[in-house]
């Protein structure tokens, strides 16, 4: 039912009483949803209407949010499709290659790989920080950095690098570089995890904290000096992911993911209820206890591979306890995932299931992903 019948893509919110009630369209989550019914036909469910609505959001990334003149792709259209905000941020554009690159392969479709390949290059080209390393992030439409911060924005303060931005675009350029074997995309895609495991850790504990200045020095905020567990769970995985596009060993990374994790297991994880917190201070509780979807589900995905990966205990534990916390409140009977919860996983102030920012990505990738590590758990048990 996200699938718009009339002009193309997808819808993204959704009333309580069921009704889709938004007027515009964000590029992050029309890649997402790309992204998922892609991958979703590749594992053989509902293959052929997976597919039909992976081609229907492709074209309406290719015919309306792409700018044919500056190259790059807007952040927001009307529903049918006109652009209303031609800016562009390197980490919905970072979604649009991790797209394409899945639509490939489920489709064979050579330009979908050519567009991602395209893409990569423009980035290369107007956002690539050739001084400092990493991604310049937010853009007129014609290439211009914005810095006044008094602009609206999206990820991240005005004129600043994030975690968040740089996190993606890793996962992008790791599918992206399985693809192609681009040296340029290895070499970025390599320089990426080293900025995911070190330049952007606090100095105040082993957590990653978000805002950066152009040359790697924090944003000297106490909001920024955070922990946000779900973003650091999220990156013990996909920084494995990556070094394993690369060719290189993940036992190399392996102590690194174990103390990011621990640090997320220790502050963030709700002993009580199962689940992740959202966000903490440095080296103190989370004080900020909400459960918020995608946590729950980065959270899964890196527990059962930490588990798979070392044969600790804990992490199946955590596991166990977050499925559990999101089976019994965070997946509605009724259809969807509620965004946020309470810690005990009692309705929030402003319970929603859908968003700009919530489709099939962050659910539907975690439950593939670990429905494949327990299979393989099991069949390494069995021949045991």
């Amino acid at each position: 039912p996200s699938v718009d019948p009339i002009h193309g893509g997808f819808l993204e919110e959704l009333s309580s009483g069921g009704e889709f009630t938004g007027r515009e369209k964000f590029l992050t989550l029309q890649a997402r949803q790309v992204w998922f019914f892609s991958r979703v036909a590749r594992e053989g469910i509902r293959p052929h209407d997976s597919l039909e609505a992976a081609k229907s959001g492709f074209d309406f990334l290719v015919n309306h949010f792409h700018d044919s003149e500056h190259g790059g792709y807007f952040a927001k259209v009307e529903v049918n499709g006109q652009p209303v905000d031609r800016r562009k941020h390197v980490y919905p554009n970072a979604f649009v290659i991790y797209a394409f690159v899945e639509y490939y392969r489920a489709t064979r479709d050579e330009s979908a790989l050519g567009e991602a390949g395209k893409l990569f290059q423009v980035l290369e080209e107007h956002c690539y920080d050739t001084k400092y390393g990493g991604y310049r992030e937010f853009f007129y439409d014609d290439w211009r950095l914005i810095t006044d911060p008094s602009e609206a924005g999206y990820v991240g303060a005005i004129n600043t690098k994030t975690y968040n931005s740089h996190l993606h675009l890793l996962e992008a350029f790791a599918q992206l570089f399985r693809e192609t074997q681009d040296p340029l995309v290895g070499e970025r895609l390599a320089e990426l995890i080293d900025i995911n495991t070190l330049t952007v850790s606090s100095p105040n504990g082993p957590f990653n904290i978000d805002g950066w200045n152009r040359d790697w020095t924090p944003v000297e905020t106490e909001r920024n000096m955070r922990a946000s567990y779900g973003h650091d769970v999220e990156c013990a995985w996909l920084v494995i992911d990556a070094a394993e596009a690369l060719g290189r060993s993940p036992a190399t990374l392996r102590n690194w993911a174990e103390s990011i994790v621990a640090y997320s297991l220790e502050f963030g994880y709700d002993e009580r209820h199962g689940g992740f917190c959202y966000t903490g201070p440095g080296g103190k509780m989370s004080d900020d206890r909400k459960k918020v979807w995608w946590t729950q589900n980065e959270a899964m995905v890196a527990m059962l591979l930490l588990h798979q990966m070392t044969g600790r205990k804990r992490y199946r534990e955590a596991f166990d306890g977050t499925m559990q916390f999101v089976f019994d409140h965070q997946i509605e009977t009724d259809g969807g995932w509620w965004n946020t919860l309470k810690e005990d996983g009692s309705a929030s102030d402003n319970p929603s299931r859908t968003s700009m920012w919530q489709g099939g990505y962050h659910n539907g990738r975690s439950l593939i992903f670990c429905e494949k590590m327990l299979r393989d758990n099991s069949k390494s048990d069995r021949d045991n």
